[in-house]
């Protein structure tokens, strides 16, 4: 028999009773399966909540959707869209987008390294499988509802084939359900990519641990913390100054919401990377709890899976795609995020929360506040919101009097204070403050800043270097600095704020000196093969292809792979001309039998960098922005490695070591924050020691070398 999480008894004892296709379905897979299979029934997935999930060591998983449907109650657009049929007809979200959508986050969000597998060998995709169960539908009535309609559309066909499986109630026979397991799903050949460290990655993620009083660790609280870290049924907003521990207390505090109400606690940031940091703060305090109770997440990710989990469709409009990127922005945020009444027709589905925090506060809409509390919250239940506004890098707006946050907290006698900061010592404390004094004073109260370090602790540079066509000044500068300072690699953070000169950067930094990295982008590598995969078909990249003689690289997915390799290196070698990457190049070369004269003449087409310069196409951008989200979601700052990062996405963490580059403002339009505020971010990331380096900000220069004059340098 199949191992089942929770067990079949433990499931029928449940507050909230298994659907009858559900139920039908795990006493099925009850019968037909052997112990070799692990089945988890409305496993949570950091908010992913898929109905059942089936599990085989070196086979791979099947995500099953179970529906009760009807067919008579709904209908299919020509868009394949699925309707409610009746007086108030609405859109929902098909079966078939809702399991592929869990099959997608699995990939982008939630089992650390798969995407990048998937990304150099797309095979890995085959390891999670999906499937919809119809309760009340025969087989032959799903084909003639879902498929029989779009036999004419060969894409579409192809497309349901390759990802999905449709089973009805007179499918759940063994031999029939065994032959969909073995022979399109779980088969042995997996095993290739399904290896132990996968498997267990699956396991750990499907059935969260259980955290005891000897995994925390003795935490000793000040008087303004002592004051705050008791759970109480209030709504509050918390506010403090940088490295005061508002996350600090917000753990202790989540974690005495969960003791005292023995609930479900939601913990919301702004920032997606501060998840990781939340948990490791949760995982210090000195209590027994299960991980399942805590789901920490950020807004618009904990939107998007409740959307999923309730079958909202997302509908864009006909050629949404040719839009730019911030109409495209402005359309889901009118139309789903902001919108304070897009889970109407869903109240009595959706999970209330005994207790509620947000951090990063200073970064919410005011209407994803209302979101939140109106339906997400108990009666009653722990509102708890924390932040600091002098950090409100995107510029939201402040009440005018009071010059603070805008809540939705309406008693002001549950406003408190954090002063003391303990990240740092007082130089780096007094940095703060004087930015705050000479920069900020016109728009923020300056704080009353307590810093628990001496006089003399710390370490604070500044330096102009203008900026050259390359980065090699920037990365000699900051190694010397690093090698004068003795500081490990794993104590050190470089934060920018231009994607493209952090990845230029981080390239060159793992290729000089054969270190490896921890970032929150892609690399150079990933980069490139991204463009290549999208322009395939074109002569320039064919070329490319047919140059790869090496008999292992059958697939060109593969080849495309140590393309986009080969050519980053030979980027780096033209570039600057160290020994060091020539020898790497022809060593890439000889391994892949690589005639030397024919590729130097593809480097150098004139239609390949033509497609290397055009604006990039909205598919690359979006697999751009999936790496980016799971690079986050994993990050740890215990990688042992140097870590490289934008300030927005730093923000909340903080490192031993921490190099600030200031570039000319927003040279590509990357982002639109608030500049002063995203400076004043980054110079509070520091716990120790602090190197800022303007790199070719003379406006900037002007206002920090006031703030520096002690430590002001010219490089």
């Amino acid at each position: 028999m199949a191992i089942f999480y929770p067990s079949l008894e433990k499931i029928n004892e449940l507050k909230v009773k298994p659907e009858p296709g559900e139920w039908y379905l795990l006493n099925f897979l009850k019968i037909i399966l052997s112990n070799a299979y692990e089945v988890f029934f409305n496993p949570f997935l950091n908010g992913d909540r898929p109905d059942i999930v089936i599990l085989k060591k070196g086979a791979g998983i099947l995500i099953i959707e179970v529906k009760d449907w009807e067919f008579r109650h709904y209908s299919i657009n020509e868009r394949k869209k699925w309707e409610v049929k009746g007086k108030n007809s609405a859109f929902i979200k098909s079966p078939i987008d809702q399991v592929l959508q869990y099959k997608q986050n699995i990939y982008n969000l939630h089992i650390e390294d798969l995407l990048y597998k998937k990304i150099m060998d797309y095979k890995y995709w085959n390891v999670v499988n999906c499937a919809v169960y119809f309760h009340k539908e025969s087989r032959e009535s799903i084909t003639d509802f879902i498929v029989s309609p779009f036999e004419h559309d060969e894409k579409y066909m192809k497309f349901l084939n390759k990802n999905i499986s449709f089973l009805g109630y007179d499918d759940l026979e063994s031999k029939i359900f065994k032959d969909l397991l073995w022979k399109k799903y779980m088969t042995l050949n997996n095993s290739k990519y399904f290896k132990e460290d996968l498997y267990q990655s699956f396991k750990r993620y499907l059935q969260p641990p259980v955290h005891t009083i000897e995994d925390g660790k003795v935490i000793k609280y000040n008087q303004e913390q002592q004051k705050l870290i008791n759970s109480e049924p209030v709504e509050e907003l918390i506010k403090g100054v940088v490295g005061s521990g508002k996350t600090t207390v917000l753990a202790v505090r989540a974690v005495n919401a969960h003791i005292r109400t023995g609930g479900r606690v939601l913990i919301l940031t702004y920032n997606i990377t501060l998840k990781n940091y939340v948990h490791d703060k949760i995982s210090q305090v000195r209590s027994e709890f299960s991980w399942e109770n805590f789901y920490i997440t950020n807004y618009h990710s904990f939107l998007t899976a409740e959307f999923n989990n309730v079958g909202i469709s997302v509908v864009v409009p006909e050629g949404f795609e040719k839009w730019n990127d911030d109409d495209k922005s402005e359309y889901f945020e009118v139309n789903y995020y902001s919108n304070v009444s897009i889970f109407e027709p869903y109240q009595d589905h959706l999970e209330k929360y005994d207790a509620m925090f947000i951090d990063e506060i200073q970064d919410y809409k005011f209407e994803w506040m209302e979101i939140l509390k109106k339906y997400f919250l108990k009666q009653g239940g722990e509102y708890v919101l924390l932040g600091d506004e002098k950090q409100n890098i995107y510029d939201n707006k402040l009440e005018e009097e009071e010059r603070e946050i805008i809540t939705n907290i309406r008693d002001k006698r549950r406003k408190r204070k954090l002063n003391i900061s303990n990240r740092f010592g007082d130089k780096i404390g007094r940095i703060a403050l004087d930015f705050q004094k000479q920069v900020m004073a016109k728009k923020y109260n300056i704080d009353s800043l307590t810093t628990t370090g001496g006089l003399d602790l710390g370490f604070v540079k500044y330096f102009y270097i203008e900026k050259g066509e390359d980065i090699s000044p920037l990365y000699n500068h900051v190694q010397s600095i690093i090698s004068d300072l003795k500081e490990h690699p794993s104590n050190v953070a470089l934060l920018g704020y231009t994607i493209k000169l952090l990845r230029e950067y981080d390239c060159y930094y793992r290729y000089r000196t054969g270190e490896k990295s921890k970032t929150m982008f892609e690399s150079q590598e990933v980069y490139y093969k991204f463009i290549f995969d999208n322009y395939i078909e074109q002569p320039a990249i064919q070329k490319g292809i047919n140059l790869l003689n090496n008999s292992k690289l059958k697939e060109n997915y593969k080849k495309v792979t140590q393309l986009a390799i080969l050519f980053t290196v030979r980027s780096l070698y033209e570039k600057y001309r160290l020994h060091s990457f020539m020898v790497r190049l022809q060593e890439m070369q000889k391994k892949y039998l690589v005639n030397i004269n024919e590729f130097e003449s593809w480097f150098e087409d004139e239609n390949l960098q033509k497609l290397l310069k055009a604006p990039l196409d909205y598919k690359i951008r979006e697999k751009i922005k999936n790496v980016r989200d799971n690079r986050k979601l994993h990050f740890w700052f215990n990688s042992g490695t140097m870590k490289l990062s934008t300030i927005h996405s730093f923000k909340g963490w903080e490192a031993p070591t921490l190099f600030l580059i200031i570039e000319k403002e927003y040279l590509e339009g990357d982002f639109k924050m608030s500049f002063e505020e995203l400076i004043y971010t980054g110079l509070t990331r520091s716990k120790e020691r602090l190197i800022v380096i303007n790199y070719g900000n003379m406006e900037q220069h002007e206002k920090l070398k006031n703030i520096f004059p002690h430590n002001l340098a010219l490089a």
